[in-house]
Formats: structure tokens, sequence, C-alpha cells
């Protein structure tokens, strides 16, 4: 069998290494236009912010020769012939044209950063972090910057935003709406921005601006943002606006493009072409919760999807991906944000009755000199008890706590069933009783009450 994979993100070499670990003998090649094997984005903003001296750390090499994958790199897919089977390629560095053959192919062309529909947004210095190449550069133009811009509030964008922060950069964050909107609730958002202004006091972030320009001088350089609450003088500018599928090899090969605007896909990651699968930030999915078309551009998604992909090629049948719950956690410097399965307004969209409990505790018992406070919520299904979702805020023992619920909620469990689960403890770890189980414990006594 000859598989080629276009694209070498997470989901490309994830695809790439399990297809090799299932299927000794199959022809994979691999079609990627970098002229390094892999990087690690989610890691870039710890270059940024200094916690690493660069990116080098964030380049891996790929042992692809001893593994007998076949690695194109430097070169660029420029066309799918679905009719012959053949994907047409472009090696970047001398031009040459050619073929390759494939009997499945798998779309891992991952997604693009979008900039805002703006006046100025083509400035030399407004940057997205999409590349390592990206990182390179704001990490660079922050050695000398005092004064920084930054469009958007997505979980990426107040990332970068608080690294730049924490260097000491002046550093403004502007969002037409509420910050990581579409991840956590109004009133954990506004608990975030609280506790990121108190620990970074060259922070600031500003929610429900309208943004008007980015000015530009003779030389195309960004100098201020103009807004509807005034002018925002900066060095440079980072645009944190969100992402879009990349798509256009899909679509213009005619696969079916789902309403998400990405590539439609099944629970085997076929596309609409018998032989043709989509991976990661360029196929779409389902929630495991709502039941509803989503595009997820998580790592741990992308990951998941190749090695269902590549159980799909290699152990037909034996795999199945059934969806993703978005979950996601965040850090900003030492406070942790995430959550997992739906926010409250996502549950009521798609007819959720749902009972929201949250709790004030911390990740260690108080007596231990490093407990920290901790924000926990759930939501639940007020008919059926069904755990709907989860949202923290605190130390690292969140993820702790939001990994519990998500578990639950691909088991679709009730807060009862949670209840009972059997957990470790330690004081120098985590609370007697976990902030996951004293929530919970709340809905308990609401739903139960009668």
């Amino acid at each position: 069998m000859k598989v080629v994979i276009i694209g070498h993100g997470s989901s490309g070499w994830t695809t790439a290494t399990t297809l090799r670990a299932w299927d000794r003998k199959c022809e994979i090649t691999v079609i990627d236009p970098k002229h390094y094997d892999a990087y690690h984005p989610c890691a870039m903003p710890y270059a940024i912010g200094g916690l690493l001296e660069d990116e080098t750390p964030l380049k891996e090499s790929m042992n692809y020769k001893r593994m007998n994958i076949n690695f194109l790199r430097r070169h660029k897919a420029m066309k799918i012939n679905r009719e012959d089977k053949k994907v047409s390629v472009k090696n970047l560095e001398n031009e040459e044209l050619f073929e390759v053959e494939y009997d499945k192919l798998v779309i891992c062309t991952g997604s693009i950063a979008k900039y805002p529909p703006i006046p100025g947004a083509d400035g030399k210095n407004i940057y997205a972090l999409k590349w390592i190449e990206d990182s390179e550069t704001i990490r660079k133009a922050a050695a000398t910057a005092s004064k920084v811009v930054v469009l958007g509030a997505s979980a990426i964008g107040l990332e970068v935003a608080t690294e730049l922060a924490h260097r000491g950069i002046e550093t403004v964050v502007l969002a037409r709406s509420r910050i990581m909107r579409l991840l956590i609730d109004p009133d954990y958002a506004a608990e975030t921005v609280k506790l990121l202004e108190e620990k970074l006091p060259k922070l600031k972030i500003i929610s429900g601006i309208g943004i008007q320009e980015v000015v530009l001088d003779e030389n195309g350089m960004a100098i201020k943002i103009t807004t509807d609450q005034g002018d925002f003088e900066c060095d440079f500018v980072v645009a944190a606006t969100g992402i879009r599928a990349e798509v256009t090899l899909a679509q213009e090969a005619g696969i079916k493009i789902g309403e998400t605007g990405a590539i439609a896909t099944d629970e085997e990651l076929y596309t609409s072409d018998p032989d043709i699968l989509a991976v990661g930030d360029c196929a779409e999915t389902t929630h495991l919760v709502s039941n509803q078309k989503v595009h997820s551009a998580l790592a741990t998604c992308c990951v998941r999807m190749a090695r269902v992909a590549a159980m799909t090629l290699g152990k037909p049948g034996k795999a199945k991906f059934p969806g993703t719950l978005n979950n996601f956690i965040v850090p900003y410097i030492d406070l942790r944000v995430g959550s997992v399965g739906l926010i409250k307004k996502a549950a009521e969209d798609v007819g959720f009755d749902v009972l929201s409990v949250k709790i004030k505790t911390h990740g260690k018992p108080t007596y231990m000199p490093d407990a920290k406070e901790l924000y926990f919520k759930i939501l639940v299904e007020k008919e059926t008890g069904i755990i709907l979702g989860a949202q923290a805020i605190g130390p690292d023992s969140i993820s702790d706590n939001l990994n519990i619920v998500a578990m639950a909620l691909q088991k679709k469990m009730t807060f009862q069933e949670l209840l009972e689960a059997d957990l470790c403890y330690a004081p120098a770890v985590n609370e007697t009783i976990y902030p996951v189980t004293m929530a919970l414990e709340m809905v308990s006594r609401r739903l139960l009450r009668k």
C-alpha cells in the first residue's frame, strides 16, 4: 500500500509514525514545505517570554530513514488528482515538478492565521504566532520594544501578552468581545482578567472595544491602534484574531468541506473520497456533548485523530474517532485556566437545562505553605444529572480535576456516578476532597434536595 501524507505538523508526524508501527511494509511518503522536520507550536510563548533561550529546543528531527519513511522536506503539494490518484509536488529548492502516486492519501494541511479585517492590518511589524519563524520574529522584536498591542483575546493571544508583560513590556490586549469567549463563561473570564492584571502590572486587557485602524508610518510600520476608546501606541502588534482551516488543496480537488469550513470526515477520518482521509486542524469533527460539528485546532485532538487515521489504514475497523470535547488548559505565567466540554451558553444553545455550580477553594490544604486559591465550576443537566462541562482557574492541579471530568464526559456519566470515584491524596499534592468532588457535592445538594 502506498500512503501519501500532505503536511507534517502534529497530525502529520503522528499519522506517519503510528502507521509505521502498525504496518511495517507499506510505502509512506510525507510532503512538507518546512526546512526543518517538526516543531512544537504550543511551546512558542515560552521562547517569547524568555523561559527558553530561543526556539532551538522546539525543533525536532525525525529519524525517518530508520523508519523507512520517504520524507520530502522543502516540498509543496500543488494539486490532488483524485482520478489518477496522484499528488503533484514542487521541490521548493529547485522548482522541479513531479508526481507521487498513492493508494491512500492523508491530508494534514493544518490551519492558517487570520488577520483582523481593519485598515493597516498588513503592516510590516504585525505578527501572528503560527510558525516557528513567527516566534523568532516576535522574540527578537520584544528585545527592544517598550509598548506592544495584542489584537484579540484568544487563549494564545493572552498567553503571548502575559509573556511579554512578564518581560516588563507595556502590553495592551484589545478585544471586541470578552476573553476566550468560546472557552470559558463570562464570570470566569472576568475573574481571569482580574487575576492576570493583579499579577502583571504591565498588562492591561480591554474587552468590548471597537478597533478602527492600525496606523502605519511612511515605512509601513504600525505605530498606533485607533479605537472607539482612544489610541494605543505600539512598537509592534501581535494579531491573535483566530485561525481558519487550510482546505485549499481539498477544495480544489472537489472534496466535501463541512459546515465549519474544515474538511468533512467520518468516524474513521475518511473524507467524501473513499481513498482520502483528513486529520488535524484542517478536519471537521463532532463535539461529544453537543453532537454539533466543530473545527478543533487543539494539539491533543490532532494527535488523537492521527492515531485513529493510522489505525484506519494499518488496522482497518479497529478504531474510530467519535469526536472531541475541545478540552484546553493554558498557562499564564503561574496561573492556569482550563475548560472541558461545554460552557453554559453553548450548552443552553443546544437545548440543555443547565445547573452551574462553582466553588472557591485551594489546590492543597491551607496549612501547606504553597497552597494556592483554586476556582472550579461544573455544569450538569438538571433533569438527568449528566455532566456537561467544567472550568477551572488556579495552580497546576486544575489539570487533574479537569481531566477527571473529561473522562466522565466521554462516558456520559452523571454527577452521582462521578461522586463515586476513588481518587489519590497527599497533602503536598492535593486536597483530601478534590475541588471537583466539592463541586459535585454542591450539585447533589441542589438536585437531590426535593
